[in-house]
């Protein structure tokens, strides 16, 4: 069986992205990074990759002053249309949606510290790789985990 590619999308002005594959025994290879994109950029972005399941943070507005003060950027709105855009149209991906606390409820700093999986001054690319190990441990992603304890592996750079 081939390796299963998944991506994780933190979307915002600066998009956190976590590029990953799942061998047959479970284990997770994946690579956490941030870019500023624009919405052409990540339609071809998912189209380079090709990604089996692409999961991505829900936008929520916050109004209150922080709105008010920095004005409104839908841009993660964007980001989320041309995602499920990309599910609908390319067959096999499977698009799944979580809110942002879902992401960062269990795998606080504190945690990735801990397994390893932090990488600093990248806090987008950190938002990404929550969502991405949510997935995997607690959401639609668990039948692909096999039971591991140690079962992602952070690389420094991706090799397609």
């Amino acid at each position: 069986m081939q390796a299963i590619k998944v991506i994780a999308i933190d979307p915002g002005v600066e998009t956190g992205f976590c590029y990953a594959k799942i061998s047959d025994d479970g284990r997770m290879a994946y690579y956490p990074f941030q870019s500023v994109d624009d919405v052409d950029d990540l339609w071809r972005r998912l189209d380079e990759f090709k990604p089996r399941h692409l999961i991505i943070e829900d936008f929520e507005f916050r109004g209150g002053n922080w709105a008010k003060k920095t004005g409104l950027n839908l841009f993660p709105v964007q980001a989320i249309g041309v995602a499920r855009l990309y599910g609908l149209t390319q067959g096999q991906v499977a698009v799944h949606i979580q809110k942002a606390a879902q992401g960062k409820s269990y795998y606080t700093d504190a945690v990735l510290k801990r397994i390893d999986c932090y990488v600093r001054a990248r806090p987008h690319a950190m938002d990404a790789t929550r969502h991405l190990l949510q997935w995997f441990t607690f959401g639609a992603g668990f039948q692909y985990n096999g039971g591991q304890k140690l079962f992602a592996i952070r690389l420094d750079k991706w090799e397609g």
